[in-house]
């Protein structure tokens, strides 16, 4: 899990650098990077690309795709931590949309973890340079990015993972070229090291997604979120090194409220358990 969101910050501090660059065609370029690989590994597995669960399949593709639009405009126009801690709502979204769509429990923890970090995005929000209109586009991208978690979570043992990652960039792919087709400026000629930055948004994307897969195998959801958020802590020390931004002490406190409650949301059990060792202790004594 550390090498995955070592490989997402790499593909954000690329995102980054090509700022120049629009977003639709960046998009673009990593959809085909990340289809060629993504066939080429399940042609050699002898899996069937095209899947079996095609509605959750297409709905996975179609909301990461709205999802990744929304956070790469969002890397593009603010600051490197900005954009990311505002996309942590995604599992707020992802826990709110389980329990109205499939009826998953929340505990009254978990609700409180919520404000928690709605507080701290609404302090990232109100103390940086960050404009109302990037920041709503910053949210509906966590909100379709947790669209896409739950469709996952419904192929949960009915679909290879490597397909699943295949329909990503297979749904991505046509949509983008219809906006490209609608708005023709959206892609101008990459020069020099644009290429190299272009190139390694996809294999950064897939070496991130192939870990983050392996991870999700190998320990229970939970654990294994928990750690995506050192993220943060890259995104902070690459803005601030490779990038220049900086971050007043609000924001930098927001930002740690907002990973809080999302540790919180993703570890309510445990936490709920350590409240009661406490109480217990107390009323003991």
């Amino acid at each position: 899990m550390l090498i995955a969101s070592i490989s997402f910050a790499l593909m954000n501090a690329c995102v980054k650098y090509i700022g120049h660059i629009p977003v639709i065609e960046i998009i673009l370029v990593r959809a085909i990077i990340t289809l060629i690989i993504s066939y080429i590994i399940l042609k050699k597995k002898r899996v069937n690309p095209l899947g079996v669960n095609h509605k959750f399949l297409i709905a996975r593709g179609v909301f990461g795709a709205v999802g990744l639009l929304c956070y790469f405009y969002t890397l593009q126009q603010m600051a490197l931590a900005n954009a990311i801690v505002i996309h942590y709502l995604s599992p707020v979204f992802t826990t709110i949309i389980a329990l109205l769509f499939l009826k998953e429990p929340v505990r009254i923890i978990q609700w409180l973890s919520f404000i928690i970090s709605i507080t701290g995005v609404i302090m990232v929000k109100g103390f940086s340079d960050v404009s109302t209109f990037d920041f709503l586009i910053g949210v509906l991208g966590a909100f379709f990015t947790g669209l896409a978690y739950n469709a996952i979570r419904n192929m949960k043992g009915r679909e290879d993972a490597d397909v699943i990652i295949f329909y990503q960039p297979l749904v991505a792919l046509p949509v983008i070229l219809i906006l490209v087709i609608i708005f023709p400026e959206s892609i101008i000629q990459p020069d020099g090291l644009d290429w190299l930055f272009l190139i390694g948004t996809g294999i950064f994307t897939q070496i991130g997604q192939y870990y983050i897969t392996r991870a999700y195998q190998s320990d229970s959801a939970a654990r294994i979120s928990s750690v995506s958020y050192v993220g943060i802590i890259w995104a902070v020390l690459i803005g601030k090194f490779l990038f220049e931004d900086t971050y007043p002490i609000s924001v930098l406190t927001g930002m740690l409220i907002v990973v809080s409650g999302v540790f919180i949301n993703l570890n309510a059990l445990e936490v709920r358990k350590l409240a009661d060792k406490i109480r217990t202790y107390f009323a003991w004594h």
